[in-house]
């Protein structure tokens, strides 16, 4: 099982952005069970924090944007899952064993939230936020 990081979700509804196409097969293909996929509950979040900001050139209004979430939540074919006690303790082996500091401690939530939920990859167009952990194979669907 793979996370999906907030940036795929972002562009898989964002037709301006360039990685838009692939953005859309990846979820085509979690949607037909080729990728076994999961979500964070702080994913969604960040995703409207994004889609409907000035990051994108047409942000969503919030409405559509919660539309947009709540059809993550409603797919039974993503698992979502959610930072608990548990992470929070890998949150705070990790951040000693890397140094993590100040914002970074957010990526780092993702990668506690993953390893207590059994997840070992993320696909991400934010590679260099994820690579230095060793516990999570990183990938980048949007680079040749």
């Amino acid at each position: 099982m793979t996370l999906l990081d907030t940036n795929i979700l972002v562009y898989a509804v964002n037709e301006d952005s360039e990685f838009y196409k692939a953005a859309s097969e990846i979820h085509s293909k979690v949607l037909d069970g080729s990728i076994q996929a999961c979500i964070s509950m702080q994913n969604l979040i960040e995703f409207y924090s994004i889609i409907t900001s000035n990051r994108v050139q047409k942000p969503l209004p919030a409405q559509i944007a919660f539309d947009e979430i709540d059809k993550y939540i409603a797919d039974q074919r993503i698992k979502k899952i959610q930072f608990n006690g548990d992470a929070l303790v890998t949150l705070r082996e990790l951040a000693i064993k890397y140094n993590v500091t100040a914002q970074n401690i957010y990526d780092l939530k993702i990668v506690a939230t993953m390893l207590v939920n059994n997840i070992g990859e993320i696909i991400t167009a934010n590679e260099r936020d994820f690579k230095k952990f060793s516990e999570i194979k990183v990938t980048n669907p949007f680079t040749i």
